[in-house]
């Protein structure tokens, strides 16, 4: 009996020890999960086939076969082409990871730049259920050499400039410097019919043909400018198509300034100051010098300037100086002393008369500036009007409110008017305003500058009395189309002595205008969030809705960032124009990054004037998704596999057990007399022993 107890304890041990053999989870198993175990960026090389390692990880509790590959792209537009290798194998088990190849082909021509491609994954799971899931990774495609890269080379004028009238060779060399041909080769010159210079000669659109890697092709134009152009730069754009291999068009834009009348596009502006009228009055034949110095107040040389000083009436007042004084060549912020003397003759009345000083001055072309300016003096003549003493009214005085006048805006002129004679009243006065302004052509004359507010334009005093004064004050507004300038006006007088004898008098005043300048740009925004090293593009348009030019206009880019073009220069911006500008920049470090946009310009009288418009970039890093990202956790499910070898070792240990419990019960009795032909030997050995242990006597009955 012990004999069978212990083999059912051992075939009852066997089955435990092989049950603990087993993992946790032989009785269930979850869904496989396919998981990129690298990356996600891979960077790869323009114009050549590259080979991608991709790492893919089973992180899921569950085996996973049948598996496919695929790839989807964000934008269609894409360089580059993918296909995969060692793809044969179609099973990967739980925690498993697999080297899958991938082979990313780029285009020659590719720009350098990050590109988002999604994976996606096809599998089963161990039941034959089809499962998808997919990971972001980013093909980061460095051009080293460019694909298609072009340069211009040595675009310039023959002799650096071109002469107002003259013609000069426009040429160049453009190069194809990057690993592709260039197919189909065309160049264009065009913005020339607005500026005044004009092809001699040939056709604006050049056909090169094709431009290998690494050659070059020559082009040149034969140009004329204008015979009355100013000296200047004026733009002109060089428009470059071609093709590349594949077929593909590019359109590329190149601005070039050409020079004329060999300034770079600056400007040279003369101006009268330290004008110094003589003071009091100057009797017939007696001498009186008017001195004033010329500035240049431009960037470059002033050539070729000419001063003429002449009386307003001729006959009444005369030079006893040079009238006409030159000066060949006047350096931008250096200034020449002038003095010209005239005196009164014997027809002048005793009066104030105006002297004109007339200035021309160019820049090195044909085209001539000229402006005007005045100053008076008082002429005593005793022997007008029969020896006998007239009386005067001069302005002795006036004051402006605000000093410097501002176009389409109101002033206050304020006069002091002063009898002369120390003997004679004067009566019956009328005093009315007016103003003759020449422009630079000499051909038009302008209407009012000034205009009375709530007033005429004449105006009465009773009587002055000699030596007295009369206070009068002007409410005047200036048209807004007024030019940047001092106005000459002119105060005629009409008045009578005691005697009832007319007499009518004249004084010039000068009246500074400036015209306000008004620059209008476009509204712009620039996105909240951006990663580190993402393009931002701001693109406007900006307007001059003033009434001036806006001279050496440039739009800026500050802050921390890279920039395509940090500086654009514009130059000058005429009265009604408009220009639009676009321009990207990248910031290149994380955090808060402030960026400007600052537009600074010239006004007319050489100040310099700054818009800006500030903001922030606030930069992020590229986003790498993370393990996990995107994928929801699958509920583990029972793994019938596993669960039936646990039920085969179970059924084993039972089949055992019953068919010994079985025969035990089929020989019940051979077990029992076995058991009893154990008992009854062990009986005959006790019989034998004690027959071998009987005492003397009885063996000397068996004795022979």
């Amino acid at each position: 009996m012990k004999k069978y107890l212990q083999r059912l304890g051992g075939v009852f041990l066997a089955g435990m020890m092989l049950l603990s053999l087993l993992p946790a989870t032989a009785f269930a198993e979850g869904s496989p999960r396919l998981y990129l175990n690298n990356g996600p960026v891979f960077e790869v090389e323009a114009g050549k086939e590259n080979k991608v390692e991709l790492k893919l990880k089973n992180t899921g509790q569950g085996a996973a076969q049948a598996i496919s590959y695929g790839v989807s792209y964000e934008n269609g537009d894409i360089p580059f082409s993918i296909k995969f290798q060692n793809t044969a194998s179609s099973y990967l088990a739980s925690g498993d990871i697999r080297t899958l190849n991938m082979y990313v082909t780029v285009d020659a021509s590719a720009k350098t730049g990050s590109y988002p491609v999604t994976l996606k994954y096809s599998y089963q799971d161990v039941y034959g259920s089809n499962m998808e899931s997919q990971d972001s990774i980013y093909i980061k495609i460095k051009n080293l050499e460019g694909g298609i890269s072009y340069a211009f080379e040595s675009v310039k004028l023959a002799g650096d400039s071109i002469s107002p009238g003259s013609s000069s060779a426009f040429s160049g060399t453009l190069r194809n410097d990057g690993t592709a041909n260039m197919i189909n080769v065309e160049l264009e010159l065009t913005g020339l019919e607005s500026n005044g210079i004009s092809l001699s000669n040939g056709f604006s659109k050049l056909k090169l043909g094709d431009i290998p890697a690494n050659t070059v092709k020559d082009f040149r134009y034969q140009l004329v400018a204008g015979a009355d152009m100013a000296a200047g730069n004026y733009p002109v754009q060089l428009v470059l198509t071609y093709e590349d291999e594949s077929g593909k068009s590019y359109e590329e834009k190149e601005n070039y300034y050409l020079n004329v009348g060999g300034i770079s596009g600056k400007k040279s502006q003369v101006e009268i100051r330290n004008m110094k009228e003589p003071g009091g009055n100057y009797n017939v034949n007696q001498n009186f010098t008017i001195t004033f110095d010329l500035f240049n107040a431009g960037q470059v040389a002033a050539k070729n300037i000419v001063v003429t000083a002449e009386a307003v009436d001729a006959g009444a007042v005369v030079p006893k100086s040079s009238s006409v004084k030159t000066v060949s060549e006047l350096a931008p912020n250096a200034s020449k002393a002038m003095s010209f003397t005239f005196a009164g003759t014997e027809s002048a009345k005793s009066q104030n008369y105006a002297i004109c000083f007339t200035v021309e001055y160019g820049t090195g072309g044909t085209a001539v500036t000229t402006f005007k300016q005045y100053a008076g003096v008082n002429v005593n003549n005793p022997e007008d009007d029969d020896s006998e003493s007239k009386p005067k009214i001069i302005v002795s005085n006036y004051t402006c409110d605000p000093l410097i006048v501002m176009a389409g805006e109101e002033f206050d002129l304020n006069l002091t008017l002063l009898n002369t004679h120390k003997d004679k009243s004067v009566q019956n006065i009328k005093m009315f305003l007016t103003l003759a302004e020449e422009t630079s052509s000499d051909t038009e004359k302008t209407g009012n500058i000034f205009t009375p507010v709530n007033s005429s334009n004449t105006f009465y005093f009773d009587s002055i009395a000699p030596k007295g004064q009369a206070e009068k004050s002007l409410r005047l507004y200036v048209v807004p189309s007024a030019q940047p300038k001092t106005y000459t006006l002119t105060v005629n007088f009409e008045y009578e002595d005691a005697n009832g004898k007319e007499y009518t008098a004249q004084e010039l005043l000068g009246i500074n205008v400036e015209q306000m300048t008004e620059l209008t740009i476009d509204e712009f925004a620039v996105p909240d969030m951006i990663e580190m090293g993402t393009p931002v593009t701001v693109s406007f348009g900006y307007y001059n809705t003033g009434k001036v030019a806006l001279n050496n206009l440039m739009i800026k880019v500050e802050g921390d960032v890279e920039c395509m073009e940090r500086n654009t220069y514009v130059g000058t911006l005429q009265s009604g124009s408009s220009d639009y500008y676009e321009n990207s920049f990248s910031a290149m470090m994380p955090g808060t990054v402030p960026v400007s946009i600052v537009i600074s310009y010239e006004d007319p009288s050489g100040e310099v004037i700054e818009t800006r418009r500030d903001f922030e970039l606030n930069v992020s890093e590229p986003y790498i998704p993370e393990e996990g990202d995107g994928m929801t956790p699958e509920t583990p499910v029972i793994d019938t596999k596993k669960l039936i070898i646990g039920g085969c070792i179970l059924f084993l240990m039972a089949a055992g057990l019953f068919f010994f419990i079985k025969k035990q019960k089929e020989e019940p009795t051979s077990a029992l007399a076995e058991s009893a032909e154990d008992i009854d030997d062990d009986d005959d050995d006790d019989d034998d022993d004690d027959d071998f242990h009987q005492t003397p006597d009885s063996k000397e009955g068996m004795s022979i």
